[in-house]
């Protein structure tokens, strides 16, 4: 299996599994059933700082504590109820007690009603019920967490939570480590065992790293630093939270990544940012967008995490332009090696192409809205500011088309998306200059100034004004040809380059020259 194949099924896997867990930015869930004798779904809440304490009003309090056991091969939670006195009747439901490899433990309180419901005994002051949840060393079938040696890491499941009541309460979920043990939980993750904790504040947001091993956090820290003031789409949250497993390059396989809601973990490698195709920036980009797209626009999730990871990292000084645009480059699925359609995932299934074509796509999307907009305008104003994912592709479509006000994108669009044609990977560097002040080569001057002066913004020696470094000669639309990688497979080139003065006939047939280090540069691995 290739290193990319690693890293991919690793993720998908992964992902696969938080969903089927239920672990979804709304963890606590009300129980969507209609009322019927006097049962309602409670009300959520925010969590709340992991204190369980009765609050003003009418406040059920779920507390969920997760622990080790002494036999290796499963983790205990514990969900834990504090009832107010207006409430007289409660029924909790657990849906992951219907997959394989969750048990029921002990109840205090509960009688285990149904497969997967739990009733209350209306006497017991602080009912509560353990589930043992099976772990291994790798996610698989049957496995809702991870274990190694003198660690573990678990996500929070989902509840539904019903109650008799004359006014309905507020619920306050928090997830927590038991107090006997070491760990640390936040936003739906637990990381169970010894560690070190490292708090910052970028850009008035608190970033906690929960160090499962030794490692390095000021390049992460950095990027954070950037990201949050320059590439943060409008989104700010109160604090994030990254996980660093204990685990080496060589065993990050199905443990590699994943974001839930505001945290995300990533191997001790993942915080080098050697290259602009790291771990930390996808999933960085994940805390900023969460889910992007549904149905026929799913692929919209992972695609813009891995287009926006490059291009913020290529922004803040990681890797070099030959290797970002080679980590963006997808010929695997030209449609003369491996048809894939975006909006029909089962010609990806199996596949990373949801990721690779998917950020193909949108680099030359994102460089046709700037070329149709003069620069006004990006794909970035498609997604910033949104509170809700992409209905479908359509509605992708729509905004594409209301941001750039160019009716005849739409169809430009349908043909990288509804068929297995792949377009030409913009070669001008201008469309990939996230924010003109920053100044990626380190030459002193920012790459606005630079595109401006007609110099290459991510290669550093450029010559006098007016000049360009050898290394990345100019091309015209007159004198533009492209290697094979960039011209457009599956129909008629359309012309997305060209329209103005580039840099970039040297840098793609240098790229040409880095196929052999494309494995190292799409290593995920974290």
């Amino acid at each position: 299996m290739s290193a990319r194949g690693v890293r991919a099924v690793g993720t998908v896997v992964v992902v696969a599994l938080l969903v089927v867990a239920g672990v979804t930015p709304a963890l606590a869930t009300a129980d969507r059933t209609t009322a019927t004798d006097g049962w309602r779904p409670a009300v959520d809440a925010s969590p709340s700082d992991g204190t369980l304490t009765q609050q003003d009003g009418a406040t059920l309090g779920e507390r969920i504590v997760a622990s080790r056991n002494d036999e290796p091969g499963s983790v205990t939670l514990t969900f834990e109820y504090r009832i107010p006195d207006s409430v007289s009747g409660l029924r909790v439901g657990v849906p992951v007690l219907s997959l394989p490899g969750i048990t029921v433990g002990e109840t205090d309180g509960f009688e285990h009603a149904t497969g997967t419901r739990f009733e209350w005994d209306t006497e017991t002051e602080r009912p509560s019920v353990s589930l043992r949840l099976a772990v291994g060393d790798t996610l698989g079938d049957g496995v809702r967490g991870v274990e190694r040696d003198d660690w573990a890491l678990v996500s929070q499941p989902s509840t539904r939570v019903q109650v008799r009541a004359a006014e309905r309460p507020t619920r306050t979920t928090t997830f927590a480590v038991d107090d006997a043990e070491p760990g640390y939980a936040s936003s739906h993750l637990a990381y169970l065992g010894p560690h070190d904790r490292r708090n910052v504040t970028v850009a008035d947001e608190n970033a906690t790293f929960v160090l499962g091993a030794d490692a390095d956090t000021e390049r992460a820290t950095a990027f954070l630093r950037t990201a949050n003031e320059r590439f943060d789409f409008g989104v700010r949250h109160d604090r994030i939270t990254v996980f660093v497993l204990p685990v080496s390059d060589e065993n990050t396989t199905n443990v590699d990544a994943a974001t839930v809601d505001t945290a995300f973990w990533v191997g001790e490698s993942g915080l080098r940012l050697g290259d602009t195709g790291g771990v930390f920036t996808h999933e960085y980009v994940h805390t900023r967008l969460g889910t992007v797209g549904t149905g026929d626009a799913t692929w919209l999730t992972e695609a813009s995490a891995e287009y926006y990871g490059h291009l913020f990292a290529l922004n803040d000084g990681v890797g070099n332009y030959e290797s970002f645009r080679a980590g963006l480059r997808a010929e695997e699925y030209a449609p003369e090696r491996q048809s894939v359609t975006l909006t029909d995932p089962e010609t990806w299934r199996g596949t990373t192409a949801h990721y690779d074509k998917g950020a193909h796509v949108l680099a030359a999307l994102d460089a046709e809205i700037r070329r149709r907009t003069d620069g006004e305008r990006t794909l970035r104003d498609v997604f910033a500011g949104r509170s809700e994912p992409f209905a479908d592709y359509r509605s992708f479509r729509e905004a594409v088309i209301e941001v750039a006000g160019d009716e005849s994108l739409g169809p430009w669009l349908d043909r990288y998306v509804t068929t297995d044609a792949l377009p030409p990977l913009p070669e001008n560097p201008r469309y990939y200059v996230a924010d003109p002040d920053l100044d990626p080569d380190g030459d002193g001057t920012p790459s606005g100034t630079e595109v401006d002066r007609g110099r290459h913004p991510f290669v550093a020696g450029a010559g006098p004004d007016g000049a360009v470094a050898t290394e990345a000669e100019p091309t015209t639309a007159e004198n533009e040809t492209g290697t094979e990688s960039e011209r457009e497979t599956g129909t008629d080139r359309t012309g997305t380059e060209g329209s103005a003065p580039g840099f970039g006939a040297g840098a793609g047939a240098a790229a040409l020259a880095l196929v052999a280090a494309l494995g190292a540069l799409r290593r995920r691995r974290a």
